[in-house]
């Protein structure tokens, strides 16, 4: 049996509700940043406002796995003057991690930003302690730029955040490898 790949597609109305449980897992929030999770109706008027298409510079994706969403990705920040955007990932469904769907994810959403777009650069920020986001990052062939230190206050303390970023040329160098 041929093992199944997570897929990413445009966001649905319909995904919002399953996402919305994920802002009130513990490890799922605290590794996002999440201080106090949005009722129901908060969070589904947040993404209402995304749905009528108000700004171009942001692009979302549900991650989904044999038809059920399991995560989501984002592509954000969208600046074509200067040919870059930030991206942000969580799988939601915690029986899927640490089996590669999140990687697959973001080479998928790199291959659109780059080959679609025609972007030059992606970056995302990570939290220093998420260790699983941060071997992530350099597993894809992200490169760490720098660390800002104590640069989020939530749960009590400041954070530090670690700035990563890939290029359109080291993406095109290193796709083969990674598919």
């Amino acid at each position: 049996m041929a093992e199944e790949k997570g897929i990413i597609r445009p966001i649905r109305m319909e995904d919002v509700e399953v996402m919305h449980a994920w802002e009130h897992d513990e490890e799922i929030a605290t590794a996002s940043g999440i201080i106090k999770p949005r009722s129901l109706e908060v969070f589904q008027a947040a993404y209402a406002k995304y749905f009528l298409k108000v700004s171009d510079s942001l692009r979302l994706f549900s991650i989904t796995l044999g038809g059920r969403v399991i995560g989501r990705a984002e592509l954000g920040l969208i600046d074509r003057e200067n040919g870059n955007a930030a991206f942000g990932i969580v799988i939601g469904d915690k029986s899927c991690w640490g089996k590669g769907y999140g990687k697959q994810a973001i080479c998928d959403l790199l291959g659109w930003a780059f080959e679609e777009l025609h972007l030059h650069k992606i970056y995302c920020e990570v939290y220093t302690f998420n260790d699983r986001s941060m071997n992530m990052m350099r597993s894809i062939g992200f490169h760490q730029d720098g660390v800002l230190r104590e640069h989020e206050y939530f749960n009590g303390k400041y954070h530090d955040v670690a700035v990563f970023s890939i290029l359109q040329s080291e993406y095109n160098k290193n796709k083969r490898i990674r598919r």
